[in-house]
Parts: structure tokens; sequence; C-alpha cells
């Protein structure tokens, strides 16, 4: 079972067109260690999905961007 961290990251890689396997093991750290991912990996898949491909554009996905996302429909759904 992959971690909610791992999620994120696929999800992203995903979302963002980059090749999950192109990533080094300090690249794939440093990008888990951010901050934002712990809070995006509370959220549920499919919320998720719905706000990354809301902001996604072409090959870019700031986490930033997808983390407010993510509280907009929280905010919806609450």
């Amino acid at each position: 079972m992959r971690t909610g961290q791992e999620v994120v990251f696929g999800l992203w890689c995903r979302l963002t067109g980059h090749d999950p396997f192109d990533f080094g093991v300090e690249e794939l750290e440093a990008f888990l260690a951010r901050p934002q991912v712990d809070e995006l990996a509370q959220t549920s898949y499919a919320v998720l999905l719905h706000a990354g491909v809301t902001v996604a554009k072409r090959d870019s996905l700031p986490l930033e961007r997808w983390l407010g996302a993510v509280r907009a429909v929280a905010q919806v759904s609450a």
C-alpha cells in the first residue's frame, strides 16, 4: 500500500506528465519534504484529482496552487 505522500507524488507526476522514475532519490526526498505534501496527503484522492485537474497547466502544477484548490473544494463541501 502506498503512503499518502506517495499518492500525492504519483498523481502530481500523472497530472504534469512527468515520469516518476526520472526522479532521483534526492529529488524525490526534496519533493516529499515540501510542507504542502503532508497536507495534500491527508486529502481524499477524488478531491486531489479534481483540484489538480483544475489548476494544472501543461507540465506545471505548483503545490501551493494545488493546496489552495483543495482548500477551496473542502470549503464548498463543508
